[in-house]
């Protein structure tokens, strides 16, 4: 048994160490593929620790066992070879042996994850890549530590204690975020002081803040399009809603020049809103809607409210305008504790209102009133939601001084947003309406009554809402019953709210043979092929990041 004992003289232990440091090197290189995907969920969830453990608990742990079934495979081949080989140990070169299967279980692992489409892969921003090298350098100590430990006292599993590495990855992605955290907090602030320092700079710039559970980005792109018919707007791109993404945006995109800036606000938790209010000090605030989206990192629908009531909250101080559109419960509620907000409702024929609404397959056509003008407005936009949001947003740019005429000018120039509703362009005879950035209750309401308006079958092809908490069974049950009344086909590709959606389905008196369970979004579209004809149309109901897959 010498022969394992790790020596710190003589030929055997300059092979041995020289051994040591080839498979640690070999052995970080395989185990920075297979941590790949715990650094992608870390970046998805924005870099918060509780949305990474929320991971591990909305998939059941899935990745987890994966990881611990390859390193049972890797412990249990490396122990029974070297058993199998002992009586050869003498020769030095057998006691490596069992590393080949090492390598072979994990590569087969790496090639099974990375077979799988990713829908956001890694992003290799400056930030992960600090992250990555600290994570490397974790890894290759761990296993050279590993080794010495088997040598020095575990003989006959030899290398084989390395395999216990990868069930160890996800402790070793937290320590690694740990020890960045400092330098990720001094950058972070570095960026945030400059983005203050321009803005303060521009004293003409009026800052507007939008917020809301659904339909600030759609808000934010129509105000954006209606007031550039008068002022020189900076608008945040996608769905930069974070205090990183709006300094990203003062910092790369505003102009000197610019009058007004829009900035999205979005929040997961408590004081979110406030934290951005503070760096950016909008003068205008809005509030589109509030529902139960993201009540998982919330805690309570209570908590949802007065987040977004931080907005109001903030702009009261500050002697600003707060818009609110009280088409929702949750908003009407909130406004009570705002008497001086200016509301917004499509049930209001009061100061601007709209009227004579038709909702086609072709996109929305309303009268815009206000006093005795009216304008006729006309958009290529689909919903009558999306009425309400225009309606928010051109309360917003009379007020700023915009005539009639330049807002329905500026809806006629409205675009969809891109996943939001839009009607694809491709070679399919059907019609498909890709909804996949929706993820809100009121969103997959509103995408049905889209939906209905269309003739042929209807298939709706969708993994259900996630993010609810408690609710996420009731909400995902009632959208099962909400879809009975208009589809034809319902293909749920995930498995996270089968139980729920087709429960509903079935209470609404939906054929069961017309639920169609599938394990992806590409299996769905495999079968929508041998399902679907022309005339027929696709609605894509929401589509869930890796994080929960």
């Amino acid at each position: 048994m010498n022969c394992f004992l790790l020596s710190n003289s003589g030929f055997a232990g300059k092979v041995d160490f020289t051994m040591f440091t080839v498979i640690a090197i070999l052995s970080t290189v395989l185990m920075v593929f297979v941590g790949y995907k715990l650094l992608q969920i870390l970046q998805l969830t924005g870099y918060k620790i509780k949305g990474y453990f929320m991971w591990f608990k909305e998939t059941k742990y899935s990745y987890m066992s994966r990881l611990f079934m390859l390193s049972f495979l890797n412990i249990a081949s490396m122990l029974m070879t070297n058993v199998l080989l002992a009586d050869f140990f003498i020769d030095k070169i057998f006691s490596y042996v069992s590393i080949i299967f090492y390598i072979l279980f994990c590569s087969l692992f790496i090639t099974n994850l990375f077979s799988a489409k990713q829908k956001t892969p890694l992003k290799y921003t400056k930030r992960i890549s600090r992250l990555l090298v600290v994570f490397i350098v974790l890894v290759a100590a761990l296993t050279w530590g590993i080794q010495y430990v088997g040598f020095r006292f575990i003989p006959y599993l030899s290398f084989g204690l390395i395999g216990i590495i990868p069930i160890l990855l996800p402790f070793v992605v937290l320590l690694a975020y740990y020890i960045t955290w400092p330098i990720e907090k001094i950058i972070s602030n570095s960026y945030l002081k400059k983005a203050k320092k321009k803005l303060k700079k521009n004293e003409n710039l009026t800052v507007i803040g939008i917020t809301g559970s659904y339909g600030k980005t759609s808000v934010k792109n129509i105000l954006g399009t209606i007031l550039s018919e008068k002022f020189k707007v900076c608008v945040t791109p996608a769905s930069y809603n974070t205090p990183l993404g709006l300094s990203k945006t003062i910092l790369s995109k505003l102009k000197p020049d610019d009058e007004i800036f829009l900035a999205e606000m979005g929040a997961k938790q408590r004081n979110d809103i406030m934290e951005l209010c503070n760096m950016v000090s909008p003068k205008i605030g809005i509030i589109t809607g509030i529902g139960n989206q993201h009540l998982l990192t919330f805690g309570s629908e209570e908590n949802i409210v007065k987040t977004k009531g931080e907005l109001a909250e903030f702009i009261t101080k500050n002697n600003g305008k707060i818009y609110v559109c009280t088409d929702n419960e949750k908003t009407k509620q909130l406004i009570k504790n705002y008497p001086n907000a200016i509301e917004s409702s499509m049930s209001k024929k009061e100061g601007l209102f709209v009227c004579d609404v038709k909702n086609t397959t072709e996109g929305l056509e309303f009268d815009l009133c206000f006093k005795e003008k009216k304008a006729h407005c006309k958009t290529i936009l689909l919903g009558k939601h999306n009425v309400s949001n225009i309606l928010l947003a051109s309360k917003i740019a009379l007020d700023l001084g915009l005539s009639l005429d330049e807002i329905a000018n500026g809806i006629s120039k409205l675009k969809t947003i891109p996943h939001r509703l839009e009607i694809l362009k491709t070679q399919s005879p059907y019609t498909i309406i890709d909804n996949a950035y929706n993820s809100s209750v009121e969103g997959s309401s509103a995408s049905l009554n889209v939906l209905s308006c269309f003739e042929g079958n209807k298939f709706v092809i969708t993994p259900g809402l996630v993010e609810l908490g408690s609710e996420q069974f009731n909400s995902n049950f009632e959208f099962g019953k909400n879809m009975a009344k208009v589809a034809d086909y319902v293909l749920i590709d995930s498995p996270i709210n089968y139980d729920a959606i087709s429960s509903g389905l079935v209470f609404g008196g939906f054929d069961e043979k017309k639920i169609i369970q599938v394990a992806n979004l590409n299996l769905a579209v495999e079968m929508l092929s041998k399902l679907a004809k022309k005339g027929d149309v696709v609605l894509f109901e929401n589509d869930l990041p890796d994080n929960y897959s």
